[in-house]
């Protein structure tokens, strides 16, 4: 059943939106209609997979689907989808800002080292202005500490910027 959005703007993009939608309901707390509009912002994605936001929907719901699996407590099924969030052909936004920590800090609280760090090593093939960033992060998480991810436990997650 596909989940019933509100309607698009003339002048806005679709599929935008079905992004912006998503993140609106992971914000509002809305936890009964999030998981299908992740889902389904997954399968409109391979529609738009000559977009610019392409890579944002790939990291963006799978991010959403493994913070939701971690409320859950199904750790290694919010280890999957962390993964796959980082397996993304990428986008302007990743290159530049990089991508969102949430779902990773909250596997590092949860033990889950070498999960992270796999996903910080596929993030350093899309992050090309990280700056030493990634490289930082991996030394703390080694060293047994959680990184400051400062504006990256936000990124890409906070509708009202996105789009």
């Amino acid at each position: 059943m596909a989940t019933t959005l509100p309607p698009v703007p003339a002048t806005g993009n679709r599929f935008v939106h079905y992004g912006v939608s998503l993140l609106k309901a992971y914000a509002s707390c809305e936890r009964h209609i999030v998981r299908r509009l992740a889902e389904d912002y997954l399968r409109i994605a391979e529609r738009y997979a000559d977009s610019r936001h392409y890579g944002n929907a790939i990291h963006q719901a799978n991010t959403v689907l493994g913070l939701l699996e971690l409320e859950r407590g199904r750790i290694e099924v919010a280890e999957q989808y962390l993964v796959r969030a980082a397996c993304t052909p990428g986008s302007p936004q990743l290159s530049g800002m990089g991508p969102n920590m949430l779902l990773a800090k909250k596997l590092l609280e949860a033990g889950r080292t070498q999960t992270v760090l796999e996903y910080l090593t596929h993030c350093g093939k899309i992050w090309k202005l990280s700056f030493g960033r990634i490289w930082m992060w991996k030394l703390n998480i080694r060293r047994g500490r959680t990184p400051d991810f400062g504006a990256n436990l936000s990124h890409l997650l906070d509708y009202k910027s996105f789009g």
